[in-house]
């Protein structure tokens, strides 16, 4: 078992690295530095990075308080669900109800890579690989469809 320091320098470890294989790779690009993360302009989603013990994600994240915007989000969110999975090589996951370690409940649509560990170094290339390759696809998505997405926004 690892002590709380340990977790923390690998968690740090892990996501300096991801930074140092993607940042050159995103200007080749032409992306700008940053990830768009917490930043989509829409106060109730994020687009979303996480590893675990287990498994890797990439996806989209409903995190409203207000369950009658979670709701919203997701029937709009669901109007283009086609559009979503259609940019991704690999099957998208839609889950109105994923409950956070907090236990926060919100709305994740997300695409997974398995067994791979954020404690073992030795599947941090395959983690990168994933995350830089789904998250420029689901940059680029929602770039194309914020519009839709802010209507709710708006109203």
């Amino acid at each position: 078992m690892y002590s709380k320091d340990e977790i923390k320098k690998i968690r740090i470890d892990f996501w300096e690295g991801f930074k140092k294989y993607s940042s050159p790779k995103r200007r080749k690009l032409g992306k700008p530095k940053n990830w768009v993360m917490q930043n989509t302009g829409i106060k109730a989603i994020d687009l979303k990075f996480d590893i675990n013990q287990k498994q890797a994600s990439v996806g989209i994240d409903v995190v409203s308080k207000s369950l009658n915007n979670k709701v919203a989000y997701w029937e709009i969110l669901q109007s283009v669900r086609s559009l979503l999975n259609e940019s991704f090589d690999i099957e998208m996951v839609w889950d109105d109800m994923f409950v956070l370690d907090s236990g926060k409940e919100i709305i994740r649509i997300a695409v997974y890579k398995d067994q791979v560990n954020i404690f073992d170094p030795k599947t941090w290339d395959s983690v990168y690989a994933f995350f830089f390759e789904n998250m420029i696809t689901l940059e680029d998505w929602f770039e194309e469809y914020k519009d839709i997405l802010q209507i709710h926004k708006n109203k």
